[in-house]
């Protein structure tokens, strides 16, 4: 499965995403650590909290860095499927009629 902009990302239960100074690990269920993440895959870590969408995780992820949601969408898209193939994120439905979260 790939996600779409639609698509509602969260984290798997089990996994945790740690600061260390500039370095941003995540680790699995299992406690190994599968990715090192620079700042803004690490924001986009933080916002898939399964009630937002993707496309609402890019904007807001846009908003904070100042860029065009364009390429951050695409970048997101990229990047929540390969969370999602290494076993760290999972897709929820979102309910039906929700509107995506604004900023926490």
């Amino acid at each position: 499965m790939s996600f779409q902009e639609g698509s509602v990302p969260r984290r798997r239960a089990g996994t945790s995403g740690e600061g260390f100074g500039a370095d941003f690990l995540v680790l699995d269920a299992e406690g190994r650590t599968l990715r090192g993440l620079n700042p803004t895959a690490a924001r986009i870590w933080a916002l898939c909290d399964g009630q937002r969408t993707a496309r609402a995780v890019a904007e807001q992820v846009a908003s904070e860095f100042s860029t065009d949601v364009g390429p951050v969408l695409t970048d997101t898209l990229r990047f929540l499927a390969e969370l999602q193939r290494q076993g760290l994120l999972d897709e929820v439905r979102a309910p039906a009629g929700a509107a995506p979260l604004e900023d926490t």
